[in-house]
């Protein structure tokens, strides 16, 4: 089973009894406390400020009930809010909720007195929020439900039918680790390190801020150790269970596919060129090729000035797609004067060509960007071009000097010998002839009068 340990650390706690003493919610405080957790304790749904705030927390705990019912330590219902007032109020919950998944990506409990169905009906209707079809990262539960087994065996169990948040929460231990690792080796070495790096960026004409940016990433990366995953524990059934409806199975493979490859528009800073930019107009796809170097406004640059090498790309057919593909290694074969990127975006493969390159201004043609091709799809693709624009010229065969196979009767194909369509010799003929020549040049002399 998931270690619930995982999500020891901070939890917010929301809800209008939070310091009532006789109050469930004051138990499940305890609970979270008694494994050296942190509880930071709301009564009213924080606004968006304070969201940014919590960002770090491990697991939230939300009563849905927080102004639409109060309810006595009987549990018995003594105050009902008009139905108005209370479609208000669930609707300023879901708002919360939703920005709640922008700012940090979390289990939520989800507390009511009343039935959890209901509370499931209003959260399947954001099925951007609450996915009917996956272990949804909210949980609606009756607080009584929670106290008897404990919060963090509840988590736990949660966590079994969810290896997403599994895996986030092992990356998040060993990005934490990295990162106190890079801030302190470097703070070690001079505490000015960020200027004595920008100025080098400044006289490179550079961007002190995306260089500083990349340069940290990379640092990150190369710190982090080798994740150890446990994947194993976790239940497949599930999994063989959506393999068994094979059509949507695939469609659910295409989507992780594409989230290996492909980031999407909305997820780019809407003034960053880099390679891998992907375009569409009408019906054809653009790449950009140019160096990241050059997608730089330099000083007296204008943004919008900035050219980019753009190939144009296709989309492939599922006949071609399935042509080009090779079980033996799994993987989409293209010729020399092509990338294929399979499933790039919404399940389409893209044929990109490297005969023409054209370019085009940002400013033309920066609304038509649907994304980011990542490394290593682009890193090929940026190989094979240059391998292309660096191809030799080679001279014609003729056919004329082609051999084509004979079979003989009552044999194979690959059996059969060589010859030329005029009927000359064989290859096998040709060498056994040479070698002939050969013995007969390199024969000791005899002497004379032997």
């Amino acid at each position: 089973m998931a270690d619930p340990a995982l999500f020891h650390g901070i939890a917010v706690i929301i809800d209008d009894e939070v310091g009532v003493g006789t109050a469930n919610i004051g138990q499940l405080q305890k609970q979270i406390e008694a494994v050296g957790s942190h509880v930071v304790a709301m009564t009213t749904l924080p606004g968006a400020g304070a969201l940014a705030n919590l960002a770090s927390a491990s697991f939230f705990v939300v009563d849905w009930n927080l102004y639409g019912q109060a309810v006595s330590t009987e549990g018995v219902a003594v105050v009902t809010l008009p139905e108005g007032l209370r479609k208000q109020h669930i609707g300023e919950m879901i708002n919360f909720l939703k920005e709640l998944k922008k700012v940090r990506f979390a289990p939520v409990f989800v507390f009511t007195n009343e039935n959890v169905g209901q509370i499931e009906d209003e959260l399947k209707k954001h099925p951007d929020l609450y996915d009917e079809n996956d272990p949804s990262h909210i949980l609606v539960k009756r607080k009584v439900e929670v106290l008897e087994k404990g919060i963090f065996t509840v988590l736990g169990e949660w966590l079994q039918g969810a290896p997403s948040a599994y895996v986030l929460k092992r990356w998040e231990s060993e990005y934490e680790k990295a990162k106190n690792a890079l801030f302190l080796d470097f703070y070690a070495k001079s505490v000015h390190w960020p200027l004595i790096l920008k100025n080098t960026f400044v006289k490179d004409d550079v961007s002190p801020s995306m260089e500083l940016g990349n340069l940290i990433g990379r640092n990150l990366l190369s710190r982090m150790a080798p994740f150890k995953f446990d994947l194993e524990s976790f239940d497949e059934a599930p999994l063989k269970s959506l393999e068994d409806d094979g059509e949507s199975y695939k469609q659910t493979v295409i989507k992780v596919l594409e989230g290996e490859r492909f980031v999407a528009k909305d997820q780019l800073d809407a003034d960053s060129i880099a390679p891998g930019d992907v375009f569409k107009s009408g019906g054809d796809f653009f790449i950009n090729i140019r160096p990241e170097c050059d997608c730089i406004a330099r000083q007296g640059i204008n943004l919008d000035d900035i050219e980019l090498y753009l190939l144009k790309g296709s989309r492939l057919t599922p006949a071609q797609v399935n042509k080009a593909y090779d079980d033996t290694y799994g993987v989409i074969q293209d010729n020399d004067n092509q990338a294929i990127v399979f499933a790039m975006r919404d399940g389409v493969t893209v044929s990109f060509r490297f005969k023409e390159l054209v370019l085009k201004k940002w400013s033309d043609f920066k609304d038509k960007r649907i994304g980011r091709l990542l490394p290593p799809f682009l890193t090929r693709l940026l190989q094979r071009y240059s391998s292309y624009i660096q191809r030799p010229g080679l001279t014609r065969v003729p056919v004329a000097a082609l051999s084509k196979v004979a079979t003989p009767a009552g044999g194979s194909g690959s059996q059969g010998t060589v010859e030329s369509s005029s009927g000359a010799p064989s290859i096998g003929q040709c060498l056994s002839m040479l070698w002939m020549a050969i013995k007969e040049r390199v024969r000791p002399n005899v002497g004379v009068g032997q």
